[in-house]
């Protein structure tokens, strides 16, 4: 189930809430594991059976930490290893068995040595979030930064919480944890929620799946020329922020309806002066996730440098994207040019003095390298760089002109009139990200235009076909 669907909006969420609030505290967790599992189980129940399992497997290995880090450090330490292993191997063989069959298959056959096959394996929605939730919850544990879970179905809520089940953001245990045993309801509080869901519905709904068209035309494209490629991945790009950004608006939203508080997931992404910031402003639980993870083990943990450690885990941020090599070079790319921002002290972050000059190098940077992202595939991004760099020529846009309407370019247009606006005002006034967050400030406060934002994407949702989430195949 999706959010951006006629079931969720007027029969689960309906249904969920009213359950949820007729309820008296104690049992809201065993309304939201439950209400989650059908969520899940949506579009198809048999995957529950290892979100369940994972579920068990590092509430057990939690308590088991927990239980022996009193008596035996190395013991507990031992039981760690055994844990996280267990989730990575089912990650790596749900995400990256096929991958890696390829991979040896290719390499045999030059050699004409006997090759094998191995059935294709579905990639359960939101694995990849899920885990990382599990992980970072028996780790805080060993790292006595977070008790285990008084009971099971509170720890089951959290690890199936479905406001940010499939897509983030990725929470963590000790963050959510006194939540989880207590929180406020609140009319106010719902209604901010409501608000939230609203505008990050209208993102995704109004605005990424309305410029979509223009992300499909360029990789229908044989050959783009300069002209064709550039605003292609313009247009990929632009539909990325406003499709993710707008789920996380939605995710944090409902969980306000529910009353709690989730982490923040963007901050002006397109303000970013490096590369290094650019990562600081997007996706920032994953980012905040990765350095805590996997950047502080290597670095302190394994007593690698600094440099190699930030290249190595950017490298495996562009592995958890996706099982591709074009993943790996994205991510390879990114970690190549924050250790030269590193190296001669051009790293800038959110608070850095704001140079528009920077800004653009940084966006054309981003831009280049979202050939990999949007393709997911080197032969096909190899296919885009050309157009890129000029190899067929410049071009006259005609493509477009004739593989689609003016309809998504107008929109491309109104979303990157949306990123100016709201960056312009950001610098100028709203600099502070922790305590004011612009956009859906703006929306609670001009109720109108949201409600007619929204309505005109009901609209549209109840006209079009069904476009999922960019993020679900992570």
């Amino acid at each position: 189930m999706i959010f951006a669907s006629h079931s969720f909006l007027f029969f689960f969420l309906p249904l969920f809430l009213l359950v949820y609030y007729s309820v008296p505290f104690r049992y809201k967790s065993y309304v939201i594991a439950g209400g989650s599992y059908v969520f899940y189980g949506w579009w198809r129940p048999d995957f529950l059976l290892l979100f369940v399992a994972i579920t068990v497997w590092n509430y057990y290995f939690g308590a088991k930490i927990a239980h022996f880090l009193v008596m035996n450090r190395a013991l507990a330490f031992r039981w760690l290893a055994v844990g996280v292993g267990g989730n990575l191997a089912a990650l790596g063989y749900f995400k990256y068995a096929n991958f890696g069959v390829e991979v040896i298959v290719s390499a045999l056959q030059p050699l004409g040595l006997n090759t094998f096959t191995l059935e294709h394996i579905i990639l359960p929605l939101g694995i990849s979030f899920y885990i990382f939730q599990a992980i970072s919850y028996i780790v805080d544990i060993y790292r006595e930064q977070a008790q285990p879970a008084r009971r099971f179905v509170d720890f089951a809520a959290f690890v199936a919480l479905f406001p940010q089940l499939i897509a983030g953001p990725i929470l963590r245990y000790r963050a959510l944890s006194e939540q989880l045993n207590e929180r406020q309801h609140s009319l106010s509080l719902f209604s901010l929620g409501a608000c939230r869901f609203m505008l990050g519905f209208t993102k995704k709904v109004l605005i990424a799946d309305s410029i979509a068209p223009l992300t499909e035309a360029l990789l229908a494209n044989p050959a783009p020329q300069l002209l064709d490629a550039w605003l292609g991945t313009l247009a990929a790009l632009v539909q990325l922020y406003f499709d993710f950004s707008g789920y996380s608006d939605m995710a944090i939203g409902l969980g306000m309806m529910m009353g709690f508080r989730f982490a923040e997931n963007f901050n002006q992404p397109f303000l970013a002066m490096s590369l290094t910031e650019f990562w600081r402003r997007w996706h920032l639980t994953l980012a905040d996730f990765l350095k805590d993870y996997v950047f502080k083990p290597l670095n302190r943990g394994l007593g690698l440098s600094i440099n190699l450690s930030l290249f190595t885990t950017m490298l495996l941020s562009g592995l958890w994207h996706g099982a591709s090599f074009a993943f790996i070079l994205f991510g390879a790319y990114f970690g190549v040019f924050m250790v030269l921002e590193r190296s001669y002290g051009l790293t800038t972050h959110p608070r850095s003095p704001y140079k528009l000059s920077r800004n653009l190098i940084t966006l054309l940077l981003i831009l280049f390298c979202m050939t990999l992202f949007v393709t997911g595939d080197l032969h096909h991004a190899l296919v885009i760089y050309e157009g890129q760099l000029g190899f067929r020529g410049v071009g006259s846009l005609d493509y477009y002109r004739y593989e689609v309407t003016l309809f998504p370019l107008l929109f491309l247009g109104v979303a990157l009139i949306w990123l100016l606006i709201a960056g312009y005002i950001n610098l100028s006034y709203y600099a502070d990200f922790k305590r004011h967050y612009f956009m859906w400030q703006v929306a609670g406060r001009h109720s109108v235009l949201l409600w007619a934002g929204f309505l005109l994407a009901l609209t549209k949702l109840a006209a079009s076909s069904y476009t999922p989430f960019l993020y679900f195949q992570f």
